[in-house]
């Protein structure tokens, strides 16, 4: 059940915070500007049409993986893409050279990215979101998302960064947040793994 709580959540939520964000930008213009009304919800149901396939998809499968058949730098790519309409400037920094990773450590990070940009676009107010892989280190990839926004003073209550710490401690990894109030937020995330023959 919690394995199944984690995947709803962080796959769903991401999907769904986006298309909320789109839709209240088509509110706020709706008057004023709209064509850019009409941009915003165009984005939010090309959001939502993959939100409900990829619900179609785990539905059927119990368990789909997003970084099935694609490298982890394309599936997070995608998802930063996604994230973009949201309005907040994210990079995207591929450090060292990318390989490929075993199923179980690719989804972490995945997820973990996941995470990071849907809190990032839900409750930071940023003006600016970085997201970092990795590969530098032979025995391990570590992912950082990193943004100059509000903030938090407590991040003990979210089950998104407690479903990502789970998943980190089930593969003997490293999970570290680095947030005050009005200082940013910073998620990094580090799992060892091997290379898939």
């Amino acid at each position: 059940r919690n394995r199944l709580a984690r995947e709803i959540h962080d796959n769903l939520g991401h999907y769904l915070t986006i298309v909320n964000v789109q839709i209240e930008a088509a509110k706020v213009t709706f008057e004023s500007d709209p064509g850019r009304a009409l941009d915003a919800l165009n984005k939010a149901q090309d959001l939502a049409r993959k939100g409900l396939n990829s619900v179609r998809e785990s539905v059927a499968a119990l368990r789909v993986s997003p970084v099935e058949n694609r490298s982890l730098g394309d599936a997070i790519a995608e998802l930063v893409e996604d994230a973009q309409t949201s309005g907040i400037p994210i990079q995207l920094n591929i450090v060292g050279e990318a390989r490929s990773v075993e199923s179980k450590s690719a989804l972490v990070l995945y997820r973990a990215a996941q995470e990071g940009l849907t809190n990032a676009c839900k409750h930071s107010h940023a003006s600016r979101v970085d997201v970092e892989l990795d590969f530098s280190q032979p025995d391990k990839i570590r992912l950082t998302v990193r943004d100059d926004g509000a903030g938090a003073a407590d991040t003990s209550g979210g089950f998104g960064l407690v479903g990502i710490r789970e998943r980190v401690q089930l593969l003997g990894g490293t999970f570290n947040v680095e947030t005050q109030a009005g200082e940013g937020f910073s998620l990094e995330v580090s799992v060892p793994v091997t290379e898939e023959e």
